[in-house]
């Protein structure tokens, strides 16, 4: 009985390490978010000729700053969802001599902002009637 036991659980043992770590259900996994998340509306704020100061306080601070290319800041975002695959998106801001913005590079979108749809804003004014009958008891 007692060598059908150590065989079960070694058998048993075996296949349970045969399987992949990423895999075992009920396991939890955190989300994963590093990075600069830099979304549509900072890149539309951006305009040719800014100093390196504006660029930075719209985009905040670039996640690498090459030595050897002092006119060139990466902005790199990375979200990993714990039960899916990873996602990355680069921007590549880069500046004249002069220290101006001069162009942008990157697998995020960038649109012109005579491009961009006009959103018609409507206002409206709630009127409240303020009864004083009912009183808190």
């Amino acid at each position: 009985m007692k060598t059908f036991l150590i065989y079960t659980f070694s058998a048993l043992i075996i296949l349970l390490s045969g399987c992949n770590k990423d895999k075992i259900p009920g396991v939890y996994r955190i989300d994963i978010q590093q990075g600069n998340a830099v979304n549509q509306d900072m890149i539309n704020k951006l305009k040719p000729g800014m100093t390196k100061n504006q660029v930075a306080y719209v985009l905040g601070t670039p996640l690498i700053i090459d030595t050897f290319h002092p006119n060139r800041w990466d902005y790199i975002y990375s979200f990993h969802p714990g039960n899916g695959k990873r996602e990355q998106r680069t921007l590549t801001v880069y500046f004249t001599d002069e220290e101006k913005l001069s162009h942008l590079e990157g697998d995020t979108r960038t649109v012109a902002r005579e491009d961009l749809p006009k959103t018609e804003r409507k206002d409206a004014n709630v009127v409240v009637p303020l009864d004083e009958k009912e009183t808190a008891k």
